[in-house]
């Protein structure tokens, strides 16, 4: 009884005589690794924080580009013009860098896409499929609008052939490609 008696503890302003912990994890680092006590034994775990967060590789850049089936700017810059009215693409984006982006000749122009990726990847594909731009020979149509566009915080977007369609704006995305035919 005397051993009990010198073990008091003080828990939130209460004065515990004995506590059994099965798990309990204490000290987390700054970069998520616990300490974990089990019954006495001391184990390092990684918090969920950690796991959850896998680290993707950056593809190599390309300085390829699209290119744009009629030759003539006009039709890119209402395009232009219509993504920065959508606010899909920043308003800072200078024309020149997104005429460059489907000139067909290489550039390392970038364009920062403030809409949603799914936006962009239904754009990009739909823009392909009906040959309205195209790809340079041995050109991959994901890892040419990935060396072009970023996120809203200037990092180069990923994984954007695992996008969904998106659903509410497709009529949008039609009438925007709608722009780029010649008899529009």
């Amino acid at each position: 009884m005397e051993d009990n008696a010198k073990t008091i503890i003080n828990v939130a302003g209460d004065y515990v005589q004995s506590k059994h912990v099965d798990y309990e994890i204490n000290n987390v680092e700054a970069g998520g690794i616990g300490i974990q006590f089990v019954n006495g034994k001391q184990t390092t775990t990684a918090s969920s924080k950690t796991t959850a967060t896998k680290r993707t590789i950056t593809p190599k850049l390309q300085a390829a580009t699209f290119s744009y089936r009629y030759k003539s700017t006009q039709k890119l810059t209402q395009l232009y013009q219509c993504l920065l009215n959508a606010k899909w693409i920043a308003a800072d984006t200078k024309p020149d860098d997104f005429l460059a982006i489907f000139s067909g000749e290489e550039s390392t122009a970038r364009v920062k896409w403030i809409g949603k990726p799914a936006y962009l990847y239904y754009l990009i594909r739909r823009g392909v499929e009906s040959q309205l731009i195209s790809l340079p020979d041995g050109g991959k149509i994901w890892q040419i609008t990935e060396s072009h566009f970023t996120d809203s915080n200037s990092r180069p977007l990923h994984d954007l052939r695992k996008q969904k369609e998106p659903k509410t704006a497709i009529p949008a995305i039609e009438v925007m490609l709608k722009i780029l035919e010649p008899s529009a």
